[in-house]
């Protein structure tokens, strides 16, 4: 899924720009959602220094009349978060040159259609799809005497019980020994969700999330809880905030 980060000025556009986005995402059958939507750098440039993944996308203005401007957030950008896409969208062509090093994606000059708009974010649908479909995601995991190789997509949650490891599977439990901190560090945070001390998810097997009795459902008919400090970046993470 690729997390979208909208930064102008002028919060009308933000909000045009959003409800435009929506309506692609929708008719394009883009895996997509909006992470955020702001008029201040600061906000983009704290982002992007938690979020440090490849599948964000940032669509930035340039002037954003603030005491730095658009290439200026995205050279921070590109320091901590290295793969992610980066679009400027700009009354100013006169940028095109020095955006560049920013290995910029796409410069859009305002104003821009719904149909240009459209054309860069399923180039970009694109390109994020064929860099990560040769990816087979996978970790070893130890019980007893054998070692288990396993598709992030089979697994559906992590759960420390005790002493025990306990993998939740599509296709049944695996007990381990391995502490889940270790896991932790093994598994792509673009996929899993450390949500509670106890419990790492699988964010794609999420079917719903009771956040009044801190539950999360899960499509295999099981549940695990996310503590109270994980909800905020959970219902961020499920397109709620």
């Amino acid at each position: 899924m690729l997390n979208f980060i909208i930064l102008d000025d002028d919060a009308l556009h933000n909000v045009n720009t959003n409800k435009r986005l929506q309506l692609i995402f929708q008719k394009y059958e883009i895996k997509a959602q909006i992470v955020l939507e702001t008029t201040s750098p600061k906000k983009v440039m704290e982002y992007s220094l938690s979020n440090n993944t490849t599948n964000n996308v940032y669509l930035l203005d340039v002037n954003v009349n603030s005491d730095v401007n658009g290439i200026d957030v995205a050279n921070t950008i590109r320091q901590q978060d290295v793969g992610s896409y980066i679009v400027f969208v700009s009354a100013h062509p006169e940028y095109v040159m020095p955006s560049l090093k920013t290995k910029v994606f796409d410069y859009l000059i305002k104003p821009v259609s719904i149909e240009t708009l459209a054309e860069c974010i399923n180039s970009i649908y694109k390109d994020f799809n064929k860099a990560n479909s040769t990816k087979v995601q996978s970790i070893a995991i130890k019980s007893g005497f054998n070692l288990y190789t396993l598709a992030f997509d089979d697994i559906i949650f992590f759960e420390k019980y005790g002493h025990i490891l306990v993998v939740h599977r599509l296709l049944g439990k695996i007990e381990s020994s391995e502490p889940l901190d270790s896991i932790e560090l093994k598994l792509d945070k673009k996929v899993f969700f450390r949500c509670h001390k106890s419990f790492i998810v699988n964010i794609s097997h999420i079917v719903r999330v009771d956040f009044l009795n801190n539950i999360i459902y899960l499509k295999n008919g099981g549940s695990c809880a996310v503590s109270k400090r994980c909800k905020k970046e959970l219902k961020t993470l499920c397109g709620l905030t």
